[in-house]
């Protein structure tokens, strides 16, 4: 697993297997995107490269939502394997985190409604 920092955004990438062995670090590296992401910028589990994702992963990311509500940051997953997403559809966690296909998906931030966004001049 490795952190990046996109922006105001942070990505976990995660690669291999998801279980109940490997899941203390995945909590550990949300925890960590949690403090450092700056909303509306969002935390972004990339499971691209997951080969193995048990129900530890699926329970983990429930708590690492339930967090992110509480801090007021968006959790996102990045996820278009079908042994990634059958277990989101099957779980239902779908419907609480909408998987997204691309890593460039994950990161677009929306602007609250009533905020005007203004383009930069460029020189």
């Amino acid at each position: 697993m490795e952190r990046q920092v996109h922006g105001y955004a942070v990505v976990v990438r995660v690669a291999g297997e998801v279980d109940a062995l490997t899941v203390r670090e995945l909590k550990h590296e949300i925890a960590v995107g949690l403090a450092l992401a700056t909303p509306p910028a969002p935390v972004v589990v990339d499971l691209s490269d997951v080969e193995f994702f048990a129900a530890a992963g699926l329970n983990e990311l429930y708590r690492a939502l339930v967090a992110a509500k509480a801090a007021g940051v968006q959790l996102r997953v990045v996820a278009s394997r079908r042994h990634v997403l059958r277990p989101f559809q099957i779980s239902g966690l779908d419907r609480e985190i909408p998987p997204c296909s691309t890593l460039a998906e994950a990161l677009v931030v929306h602007a609250p409604k009533g905020v005007r966004r203004f383009a930069l001049p460029t020189t």
